[in-house]
């Protein structure tokens, strides 16, 4: 076996070796970030353009062939310089900090933060985060571009976070990694994250780096999410005609979980880090200008025999991976998936998800029996712009429903999770939600009010009912093989309303002045609330998901 890091220089050079170069767009991502892509998803669905929406981060590159940018009503659009005004309003409104520009190349640098204070009402607590940091990015030529940023941070959470990252099966930040501990119940944690982007030719993009990825077009994914932690990457994306295809190639970790022989101790923490590795692939096709279908399929995978080298067997780019295993006798985690997306008019689209975990006809036939193995999932989900024939008032809504033992696995270890997160809903598995959206932009300003609703079955008695990803999916007695149920188990239910309004400072980096109050709710065998109010400024390029 060849190790990850070596097959994937190998590779990148074969795949740059033969393709010619031909000079265009600058390569850098679109930030991960929901509210930015708010804005440009509204031209970017339109009936007469040919886009595919689906694979995020998405690249500016593909962004200024489909739409001109200058032309639209986008707040986050770069805004040229106006002539008169001074620097400090130019740094301050609209430019990045420090800029070098020139014929052959551009550097980016801007300063990062994230000050908040808060209040959480139930437990009679503060809260605050205090993070800083820094973004280097640039552009040479125009066919190779390159990101890097570096957040330090300190935070005193509400309760129900405080409890989730001090659980010993998490230990983490949600999606944002490993914590020290403070006094005062604070947390003291760090994310880096940075690609390099280069584009051959008008078909191909490569990008090898550490960041996360998302597969969908809503606000949660059943492939993809952006819910984990940070992991490296080498991407392969090729666009032809109508057709986008996304190779994704990732090294993955579980923290404390298991302690495998060939795992290696962190530094003095008693923990251990577990490698696995993921490949997936994903094609996207536009039937037309309304219908976007897409085919996703994954593996995950470990061989702590062979000093957990990446298999050969799953680097080939175009490749059917349930063949793969049965030919080679393999015991990994494979999903398959399928997308429809229907585009109503230039304003509602309607978006769709099936996730395939297990298969079995007999079964399916015979689907009200419950067998444990019907692991399976569905997202829809509708988005509305304009709503009523106003300007950037949006609303959205999707349902999401999960059954029981999806995305776990006989080998704990291969569950579809990395850092001790699911990859995909951060729920895990046995449950349903309904999330909803009504948003609303003029100028600077933005409002929004969000309302989840969820119900999932947790573990009780020690029996294991399949909301926990984690754990091995092979039923604990004979007992649950047949008639399980989504939301069987301890029954919760959680209820999650968030109103937010903020100001749009720096288009550039996205800073931001922002208003919150959330309330949450859940209910099991007791009831816990918790009302939580924030004020702060920060820079805002990535999601973070506490509504769990």
């Amino acid at each position: 076996m060849i190790k990850l890091t070596q097959k994937i220089f190998v590779f990148s050079i074969f795949c740059f070796s033969i393709l010619t170069s031909n000079s265009f767009s600058q390569q850098l991502n679109l930030p991960l970030n929901r509210d930015i892509y708010q804005e440009y998803d509204a031209c970017l669905n339109k009936l007469d353009v040919n886009f595919h929406t689906s694979f995020k981060p998405y690249n500016m590159s593909d962004i200024n062939k489909a739409i001109n940018t200058d032309t639209l009503d986008i707040c986050y659009a770069p805004q040229k310089r106006v002539d008169g005004d001074s620097w400090g309003k130019r740094k301050l409104l609209y430019e990045h900090f420090i800029s070098i520009d020139s014929a052959d190349y551009q550097i980016h640098l801007d300063p990062v933060f994230d000050f908040e204070g808060g209040i959480d009402d139930a437990a009679n607590k503060s809260t605050h985060v205090n993070s800083k940091g820094i973004i280097f990015e640039g552009n040479i030529e125009k066919n190779f571009s390159f990101h890097a940023d570096y957040y330090e941070t300190q935070a005193v959470f509400p309760a129900y976070l405080t409890q989730y990252v001090n659980n010993t099966a998490n230990t983490i930040v949600p999606g944002q990694g490993r914590v020290k501990q403070l006094n005062k119940g604070g947390f003291d944690y760090a994310i880096a994250s940075g690609y390099i982007s280069y584009s051959p030719s008008k078909y191909f993009n490569f990008q090898l780096g550490t960041d996360k990825n998302f597969i969908g077009e809503g606000y949660r994914s059943l492939f993809l999410s952006d819910n984990a932690f940070n992991y490296p990457y080498l991407k392969i994306t090729t666009n032809l005609w109508k057709f986008q295809y996304t190779n994704l190639y990732c090294s993955l970790e579980d923290i404390g979980r298991i302690s495998y022989p060939t795992s290696q101790p962190s530094e003095g923490s008693g923990q251990y880090f577990t490698r696995k590795y993921a490949t997936i692939h994903y094609l996207s096709y536009n039937v037309s200008k309304r219908i976007n279908i897409g085919a996703f399929e994954s593996i995950i995978f470990s061989d702590t025999i062979n000093n957990n080298s990446f298999r050969i067997d799953y680097l080939n780019p175009i490749i059917f991976y349930r063949p793969v295993e049965f030919s080679i006798g393999s015991p990994n985690n494979a999903l398959i998936g399928a997308a429809f997306n229907f585009k109503f008019t230039d304003n509602i689209k309607f978006y769709s998800q099936l996730i395939i975990d297990e298969f079995e006809i007999k079964e399916v036939r015979n689907y009200s029996h419950g067998w444990f193995g019907n692991k399976q999932g569905i997202q829809a989900g509708i988005k509305y712009n304009d709503v009523f024939g106003v300007s950037k008032l949006r609303f959205q809504t999707e349902w999401n429903w999960v059954r029981p033992y999806t995305y776990s696995h006989e080998t704990a270890l291969q569950s579809y999770s990395h850092y001790n997160q699911s990859l995909a809903d951060p729920l895990g598995a046995n449950f349903y939600e309904s999330i909803s959206f009504l948003s609303y932009r003029t100028g600077r300003f933005f409002f929004e009010f969000k309302f989840n609703y969820a119900a999932f079955g947790t573990d009780s008695g020690g029996t294991d009912f399949g909301q926990n990803i984690f754990e091995s999916y092979i039923p604990p007695s004979q007992t649950h093989t047949y008639y399980n149920y989504t939301t069987q188990g301890l029954f919760n239910t959680l209820t999650y309303k968030d109103f937010r309004v903020s100001y749009l400072i720096n288009p550039a980096y996205n800073l931001n002045i922002e208003l919150g109050v959330s309330f949450r709710s859940l209910v099991n065998n007791i009831t816990s609330n918790t009302t939580i109010f924030t004020f702060g400024i920060k820079t805002s390029l990535t999601n973070h998901y506490y509504d769990f």
